[in-house]
């Protein structure tokens, strides 16, 4: 990662929260706790989830690297559960925001540079990990749940659609009929 993609990651990191935003708000209230599968979380959940990232895993993990380095602490994906029980997908939108704008600050503050993204934490299931590693990984799971709301979203909207199952292959389980959406 250079330092251009070192700020593609930044750019990347501040709009999640506008995109959740603009995909929650648009949400009837029945899709934000949907189950699309049996153990498998709602929105809600989600959001629980992300927000409770903001708080115990990518700035701690970040921090740990730029201080020497070492074992990160375990990140307890289903903390978050816990930690927002009962609030509402509006209250998680607003929380992850106001987290998410603070970690963005704190790490303009750090000034990072290439210099930076070969330093070494050590991930407890992985091993050693890079910064840049880090870095990545944080934008892609932000993208990775945002693809997972909008799957959530469409495949709740889908269960009306009748015969047009067909032409979405999130519906259907593989490729549509011509192997595009179609309405």
């Amino acid at each position: 990662m250079n330092v251009r993609i070192l700020n593609d990651v930044r750019v990347a990191l501040a709009q999640t929260p506008r995109v959740i935003e603009g995909l929650v708000a648009a949400a009837p209230n029945e899709s934000l706790t949907w189950h699309e599968a049996d153990g498998a979380w709602n929105i809600v959940q989600v959001l629980c989830h992300i927000a409770d990232g903001e708080h115990t895993d990518w700035m701690p993990r970040i921090e740990r690297i730029l201080s020497g380095g070492g074992r990160f602490i375990p990140f307890d994906r289903e903390a978050g559960l816990t930690r927002y029980r009962g609030w509402t997908a509006e209250a998680l939108v607003g929380e992850f925001g106001q987290l998410r704008r603070a970690n963005l600050e704190k790490l303009a503050t750090l000034n990072l540079s290439a210099p930076h993204l070969p330093l070494l934490g050590e991930h407890p299931e992985f091993g050693p990990v890079t910064l840049e590693q880090l870095l990545a990984t944080w934008a892609t799971h932000d993208m990775a749940h945002v693809a997972q709301i909008a799957r959530i979203l469409t495949r709740s909207f889908g269960r009306h659609v009748g015969p047009w199952t067909k032409y979405f292959s999130l519906l259907s389980g593989g490729q549509t009929q011509e192997g595009q959406t179609h309405a």
